[in-house]
């Protein structure tokens, strides 16, 4: 009775972090750990434009700039070093550079706009064009490090369902595009699905071993029918 509760208990603990996880991430606007992330991260909040990056650990240097059509109000810093980092904000445009090291892991800045209809990016690390861009509380990613996002982006990027959202999009797409994930993800789902059952269901029978070695049939069964549908069905 006590594996079987544990099991319970760790089956809900999961489900609630799947639950609370995504609703987290989406009440800063983003989410991600400084000193363990690594990268831009680009979301709005309370009208504010936010852009912050951080590395991991490790000497980095961060270089931008954004442009617009409209005219940018004010900015406010984080966690920002003069003597190592640099920002010039113009009326319609900013430039930075910023250096982190293994003693400081993120750095950042905010602004405010007015009649604007676009903003333009053109961002950097360490002098390449690394696309390590995350914009929006999902982390959606850009094709380039030169990109640019319309005023109501974020607004669209809101009102999008959960399985529209990176990461889940890019999961989704992948389980339907490639053949061989899918094959190997549902393989590994039945696994986890039987062995919960063993430590649950299955731990009360009298016969476990035989609906063990039923249900690893079944599973087996299953992926064969899905392989020859994968293999010369969908192409």
């Amino acid at each position: 009775m006590e594996r079987i509760s544990f099991a319970v208990k760790t089956i809900i603990l999961v489900f609630l972090a799947a639950l609370i996880l995504p609703l987290l991430a989406g009440c800063r606007g983003i989410f991600y750990i400084p000193g363990a992330s690594y990268g831009y991260y680009i979301w709005e909040e309370d009208s504010k434009v936010f852009v912050e990056w951080s590395a991991d650990r490790k000497d980095s240097k961060f270089d931008g700039r954004i442009s617009t059509d409209g005219k940018i109000t004010g900015y406010d810093l984080r966690e920002w070093e003069e003597e190592n980092d640099v920002i010039k904000v113009g009326e319609d445009k900013i430039d930075f550079s910023a250096t982190l090291n293994d003693k400081d892991y993120s750095d950042g800045f905010s602004f405010t706009l007015k009649d604007y209809t676009y903003l333009d990016f053109d961002l950097k690390i360490n002098d390449g064009d690394l696309n390590r861009i995350n914009i929006g509380g999902f982390l959606e990613n850009p094709e380039s490090n030169v990109f640019r996002i319309e005023k109501d982006y974020f607004s669209k990027l809101k009102m999008k369902h959960w399985y529209q959202k990176h990461p889940f999009s890019e999961f989704f797409s992948k389980l339907f595009s490639n053949k061989y994930f899918t094959f190997v993800y549902l393989f590994i789902l039945g696994i986890i699905i039987i062995e919960i059952l063993r430590v649950t269901v299955l731990a009360t029978r009298r016969k476990k071993i035989i609906w063990l070695a039923i249900s690893y049939t079944a599973l087996i069964l299953v992926e064969i029918c899905i392989y020859f549908v994968l293999k010369f069905l969908i192409r």
